[in-house]
């Protein structure tokens, strides 16, 4: 009878033990589990970190290009705009004065004037197969202006080639040309399909020119003044 006690208080020592080791062995599991779970939880928000972190650096270094871009295409544009309005003055230079002067075609000393210019100047006004012609005597300098007889092929801004003459002389009261040494011509086409003006002048044996497209006959006139 003794022996059976004795047997049985081994089994039910086993038995704990078994118990202990199985709930050590479930609370140890458990632990790494959660451990596990706790490291991959960190690991994603490293990399959500990393992965905001880039996308920020990506979307200012995105607008950082788009910002150099405008303003690239701004100073593109200012600059084309401003080569547009530039206006160059082209040198050629003659073995002599003489020379120089005669390489200039057209000019001419007006000598019969039928049109009051204002400012104590008077022109020649005449006509010829849809033009108007304007010339006139400024100093060295001969002024023509080629203006149609029909408004509809006018540019805009004046009643005719008188009117524009008359508005040349007034702008020339304040504003003072070069003073060519023998000649200078300008020469002003009001057709808005082709319109121009050539400013011509000698200097020496020096020519200068400004050669403008412009619908705008004082831009060409300033060029010149700004040579004074």
């Amino acid at each position: 009878m003794k022996g059976y006690y004795l047997g049985a208080a081994f089994l039910l020592a086993g038995s704990l033990a078994l118990s202990a080791c199985s709930q050590d062995s479930s609370a140890s599991a458990d632990e790494d589990q959660k451990a596990a779970s706790q490291e991959q939880t960190d690991q994603s928000d490293d990399v959500k970190s990393d992965e905001m972190e880039e996308a920020q650096g990506s979307s200012v270094s995105d607008k950082d290009e788009m910002d150099d871009r405008s303003e690239g295409k701004d100073g593109q544009a200012s600059g084309e705009q401003a080569d547009e309005n530039q206006l160059n003055v082209e040198e050629e230079e003659y073995e002599t004065a003489e020379k120089a002067a005669v390489s200039i075609k057209d000019y001419s000393k007006v000598e019969q004037t039928n049109t009051d210019l204002g400012h104590g100047l008077k022109a020649l006004q005449e006509g010829a197969a849809g033009h108007e012609y304007v010339s006139w005597n400024e100093g060295n300098w001969l002024i023509r202006v080629d203006f149609p007889t029909d408004g509809q092929y006018a540019i805009d801004g004046y009643d005719g080639g008188l009117d524009m003459a008359k508005k040349v002389v007034a702008y020339l009261e304040d504003h003072a040309l070069p003073a060519p040494h023998d000649r200078g011509v300008i020469t002003i086409n009001g057709f808005k399909e082709h319109p121009g003006t050539e400013v011509v002048w000698q200097d020496g044996k020096i020519v200068y020119t400004i050669d403008s497209e412009d619908k705008n006959p004082f831009n060409a006139i300033q060029r010149a003044v700004d040579e004074t």
